[in-house]
């Protein structure tokens, strides 16, 4: 029995090291595999928002809500005409209401405000992509947050006291939140609620900015 010791306890030895052997190599393997999700995580991001930017209707959409105007350059029928944000609280009616309170040769909606509608939709089609992505952890919310951080200050539905970027009139804000609720695009409602720039789903959250006196005139 004596003699048998020995040999025992190499097998446990060498049990042990495999055993040790396995564990770092799951753990190599498990980390190998978390980069590499990290990896594709990072390129499905860069991707998404690259394709984001580069579209041609997010691209008037945001063009318009910063300079206050922007041209047409989808529509072979508009091309060259140009479209101003004040026009914004018409082209973004809720259909219903307008109807109720107008008169019914004027319930159509011109072929611009047509135009502005469908830039406007694919836009916030694609903030509500963004809030799924970002909700399955393929694209990060602070990374998010950090790059659009300008637009979430500038159209944001509740603005705070420290917001410097505020050319947006209420008006146009008004109408565009009321467009996002009206229809029911909850994930960018969602979207904004992230960063504590919209109220919660089912609830306008509206908040006019406070203007100076000089604005004002």
């Amino acid at each position: 029995m004596p003699d048998s010791n020995p040999v025992a306890l190499i097998g446990l030895a060498l049990t042990a090291a495999g055993l040790v052997f396995g564990l770092y190599q799951y753990r190599m393997n498990s980390e190998q595999a978390n980069l590499t999700r990290q990896r594709e995580r990072a390129l499905a991001a860069s991707e998404q928002t690259k394709d984001f930017f580069e579209d041609a209707d997010v691209r008037f959409v945001m063009r318009l809500l910063d300079y206050g105007n922007a041209p047409f350059w989808k529509e072979e029928t508009l091309k060259g005409q140009i479209f101003d944000v004040r026009e914004l609280p018409i082209a973004l009616a809720v259909h219903w209401k307008r109807q109720q309170s107008e008169q019914n040769e004027t319930n159509v909606f011109t072929d611009r405000n047509l135009a502005v509608r469908s830039a406007f939709d694919n836009f916030l089609l694609w903030l509500e992509r963004v809030e799924h992505l970002i909700r399955h952890d393929v694209i990060g919310a602070v990374g998010f947050g950090e790059l659009f951080s300008y637009w979430l200050v500038l159209l944001g539905e509740v603005p705070q006291p420290s917001d410097r970027i505020n050319h947006l009139s209420n008006e146009d804000r008004a109408a565009l939140w009321e467009y996002i609720r009206a229809y029911e695009f909850n994930s960018v409602v969602r979207l904004f609620a992230r960063y504590g720039r919209a109220g919660p789903v089912g609830q306008d959250g509206f908040v006019p900015r406070k203007t100076t006196s000089k604005e004002n005139v």
